[in-house]
């Protein structure tokens, strides 16, 4: 039943190995060392040396490229194709440490249905059926059902070859279900076959067969597949063993005779091929037949050549049995004596039983001891095969347990990240009331600074409505005297000289140099008004704003040297702009000019104030040393700036570099600001 089993598997695995590959690139020597892996016409050295070739190029790839990981797995795949056994197992754990590496879940998964399948195919049925269930596991909580329905199937594997033929039918039930519902149909193949080789264990003959011919009826549903003609001469195989196992050699026979009518079976699988005819001689022999030997030797040949240990067992011990029945006990003794060497050294301990079995009927005098082998060996397979089913039921438990306790430990993670975040959100929002009622605090504040700032201006206003009238009445007293004194005594000191016009005598000249000496008091007199006046002429058609806007600038030239240039716009009408907005802009400048006089060394300053349309534009320029405004942190005077600036709605910019001076700009839509 082993042979069977790891024929199949054998089969499927070397399949899918080569039908996942992707396709050459002529240029890339990888890929052309891949392929060569699995070119016929080379020798197995040949071959190993190609993949040893690609092994060193895949090992110079980083360990966190997850090509890396893709390649390892080809790489394994070749190694098993080439039935190197043990370098497909260290490949097979390099790779698992590249996936624990990189944390990809699905690869360690992959590697780990890698790892059981060498212990399968070197007969280390519990550590298979351990890497197989913790892969299936992790398939599951993937939800890869496709993956995850293979690796049951293997377990299923496992179990029948550990004859626990019950189990395995369940489990590969369990497969079908999944292979059904995600319509793969190669898997519900591969299941129907499993089915009928569980079932023939259990000698449920009639409902093995209806499974293999189900098995038959799913080839055609499975495309232009190029493997179709292994899997019909495969099932075509198995049904004959049915028969055979029934005594039913006929039909035996028939269906074994199916199988060989393809021809291309001996070039694409040659073991398959050999294990047919030795069957199909095994038939004819049971028959009666004299055509037998020939197809015994000929499927020994092929075994031999193949070195498939397994059938050049199966073929001395037919070979055994056919010259016993021929009485040629010499030959028969010879065959079965290899066959039994060869079984002991392989482990094949059915076969072992069927040699010693033969070695009763071949050798009756020494019957007695090898019946007593044969008991011993019996008894203590069935031990075996006892502990292993136990074994495996245990491993499986163990297994549920581990991932009961993983799942624990991840359930209390997630208690403690979940508390972590109710703390952490309680945490902010305690943050967030507390930040909420400081920033309230700051708004009364600013409230009230605004407020107190608007009671300032209103003062300042009113002391300079105060100053405007005292200005005003000043102006008009010193109109009056221009009018009343130095218009009279001019109008009286031309009416006077008038008189040269007419007389140009001694007498009438010395009475009008006392007239010319009043124009020098006239002159004095002009000269002092004007010295009064001379404050005033800065101001004139000026109305109150701009009048601060100028004491301001007077002062920053008289205090800090620095020349003061302005230009502010004559239509501005100050009176319907609100005084918030003249308060902030005056207090912006006022800022700006400290700012200059802390930090930019400038020796002028500009400062120009315009309407364009309902657009209030304030610019203020120094030629001062400039700064990085990418890299120097705004201070407290540029935020009070900007903040102003926000407070009556207008936008601001600052403009500067290292040696070019500093431009700050503020834009006010004076329609929005009185809506």
């Amino acid at each position: 039943m082993k042979y069977f089993v790891c024929f199949l598997a054998s089969i499927i695995f070397i399949i899918s190995c080569t039908g996942n590959d992707e396709k050459v690139r002529s240029d890339s020597k990888l890929d052309y060392y891949f392929e060569e892996v699995y070119n016929n016409d080379l020798s197995k050295n040949q071959k190993l040396e190609y993949l040893d070739s690609a092994k060193t190029i895949v090992n110079l790839m980083s360990d966190t490229d997850s090509l890396k990981i893709k390649n390892v797995f080809k790489v394994a795949n070749r190694y098993y194709a080439l039935l190197d056994y043990d370098n497909y197992l260290k490949q097979s754990k390099r790779v698992m440490s590249l996936c624990e590496l990189q944390k990809d879940s699905l690869g360690i998964a992959k590697a780990e249905y890698y790892i059981g399948d060498y212990y399968f195919f070197t007969s280390k049925n519990d550590s298979a059926y351990y890497y197989y269930l913790k892969a299936e596991k992790k398939y599951d909580k993937l939800s890869d059902k496709y993956n995850q329905a293979k690796t049951m199937l293997h377990i299923a594997y496992v179990l029948l070859y550990e004859k626990d033929f019950l189990g395995s039918e369940a489990q590969t039930i369990k497969v079908l279900k999944i292979a059904n519902s995600i319509q793969e149909q190669v898997l519900i193949y591969e299941c129907y076959d499993n089915l009928g080789r569980a079932l023939a264990g259990q000698k449920n003959y009639d409902k093995s067969l209806e499974y293999y011919f189900k098995a038959l009826q799913q080839i055609g549903k499975m495309g232009k597949d190029v493997n179709s003609p292994l899997y019909e001469t495969q099932i075509l195989n198995n049904i004959g063993h049915v028969y055979l196992s029934q005594n039913l050699f006929d039909k035996a026979l028939v269906f074994y005779k199916k199988a060989l009518a393809n021809k291309k079976i001996k070039e694409l699988h040659p073991a398959l091929y050999a294990s047919v005819l030795d069957y199909y001689a095994y038939a004819h022999f049971k028959l009666h037949r004299k055509d037998a030997l020939g197809d015994f030797k000929e499927a020994l040949k092929i075994r031999d050549s193949v070195n498939d240990v397994a059938g050049k067992i199966k073929s001395r011990i037919h070979l055994a049995e056919y010259y016993l029945e021929g009485k040629d006990s010499l030959e028969a003794m010879k065959l079965n004596q290899k066959a039994y060497d060869l079984a002991k050294v392989s482990h094949y301990n059915k076969e072992v039983l069927t040699t010693l079995d033969f070695f009763t009927r071949i050798d009756p005098d020494n019957g007695l001891k090898y019946a007593k082998e044969y008991i011993t060996l019996s008894d203590s397979l069935q031990d075996q095969e006892r502990n292993t089913r136990n074994k495996l039921a245990r491993i499986e438990y163990e297994t549920d347990e581990i991932i009961v306790e993983k799942d624990k430990i991840s359930s209390q993670k997630e208690k403690i990240m979940y508390g972590s975040l109710i703390i952490a959100f309680f945490g902010v929002m305690l943050f967030i009331i507390f930040y909420q009622r400081n920033k309230q605090k700051q708004l009364l504040l600013v409230q009230e600074q605004q407020q107190a700032n608007e009671e300032i201006y209103q003062l300042m206003l009113e002391q300079q409505s105060k100053l405007d009238n005292v200005r005003s009445f000043e102006k008009k007293r010193i109109a009056r005297e221009l009018h009343d004194g130095v218009m009279n005594k001019l109008a009286s000191t031309r009416l006077n000289l008038f008189i040269l016009n007419k007389k140009t005598d001694s007498e009438t000249i010395q009475k009008c140099l006392t007239h010319i000496n009043e124009i020098q008091n006239i002159e004095k007199e002009v000269r002092g008004i004007s010295h009064e006046l001379s404050n005033e002429s800065l101001f004139h058609n000026q109305n109150n704003f701009n009048a601060i806007l100028e004491e301001l600038c007077e002062e920053q030239e008289t205090i800090y040297g620095t020349k003061c240039l302005r230009e502010i716009d004559q239509n501005i009408l100050w009176d319907t702009v609100s005084a918030s907005i003249k308060m902030n802009l005056y207090r912006i400048i006022q800022e700006a000019m400290n700012n200059c006089n802390k930090y930019a060394k400038a020796k002028t300053l500009f400062i120009k104030v315009s309407l364009l349309g309902n657009q209030l534009t304030l610019m203020i320029k120094d030629d001062g040393v400039g700064f990085n405004v990418n890299k120097v942190k705004k201070g407290i005077g540029l935020n009070n700036i900007k903040e102003r600036a926000s407070n009556i709605g207008g936008q601001f910019k600052i403009f500067s570099e290292i040696g070019t001076g500093t431009t700050l700009l503020i834009k006010i839509n004076l329609a929005a600001s009185h809506e």
